[in-house]
């Protein structure tokens, strides 16, 4: 498969902090498949070749949101319910940010962007007032080096927009600058999908592998629904979680009185 990469768009650069707590999280998700302790502050300030006192600086961070468990003389210990806490379904998360969160390098890439004809099977889910055209940009998100989410978004035009509307930013900012209005909610539909050849080259994963994807549509303040992403992601990467509420009375949920 040949790739046209038409742009480059670089992750965020990370503070020296946020690297510390980048790679002690590494060790983090280590420990929860191994199921076992963390190591130790000396040993992860030696593997990470920094200051003890940069490890706890961090252990801190992590343990405020519950990830770890730290008492004085014992081994520290991962929840890793926890963990997956922190990627959850329901948040709306530019996918950098959510890599970040987790402890990886991100980077994206634009792959290609283009002017399209609108696809007859997205058109009647967006907005009414799109023209027969849409901006087409295939992203690419890596964690570490490593594919990790691949995203195809369409977004839609105004009959009058004209040809150099596209760019490399986020698909949220183009469609508001697009349509003049922000993006305030997305309906996001999960799926499970085996990979064709195209994706798999992309997510550099073998062919027929098992992925999650997501189909999601944005909506405006005033309701327009103006862009479409399908996004399939490694699930090597990511595993998300969401929450759901148990009704009441919660202590016996057969009780019928």
């Amino acid at each position: 498969m040949t790739i046209n990469r038409t742009a480059h768009v670089d992750g965020r650069a990370r503070s020296e902090d946020d690297r510390v707590r980048g790679g002690v999280l590494r060790y983090v998700r280590e420990a929860v498949v191994a199921n076992e302790s963390l190591p130790g502050e000396v040993e992860l300030a030696k593997r990470l070749d920094v200051s003890r006192q940069q490890i706890r600086n961090a252990l801190t961070s992590i343990e405020r949101l519950g990830i770890v468990k730290r008492r004085q003389g014992a081994a520290t210990v991962v929840d890793p319910v926890a963990l997956r806490m922190s990627v959850r379904l329901e948040e709306q998360l530019e996918h950098s940010e959510l890599l970040a969160r987790m402890g990886y390098e991100p980077a994206v890439e634009v792959i290609e962007s283009s002017l399209v004809p609108m696809q007859q099977h997205i058109a009647p889910l967006l907005t009414a007032e799109a023209g027969p055209r849409a901006f087409s940009v295939l992203k690419r998100w890596t964690a570490d080096g490593v594919p990790a989410m691949v995203a195809e978004n369409l977004v839609a035009l105004p009959v009058d927009v004209p040809d150099d509307v596209g760019g490399a930013e986020s698909v949220f900012t183009l469609a508001e600058r697009i349509w003049g209005e922000s993006i305030v909610w997305e309906v996001a539909t999960p799926g499970v999908a085996t990979l064709d050849e195209r994706r798999a080259a992309l997510l550099e994963l073998p062919v027929g592998s098992a992925v999650l994807t997501l189909e999601i549509i944005g909506t405006t303040v005033s309701g327009r629904r103006t862009f479409h992403a399908f996004e399939t992601h490694n699930p090597e990467i990511v595993t998300y979680s969401f929450v759901r509420t148990v009704r009441p009375p919660w202590s016996n949920p057969y009780n019928e009185g």
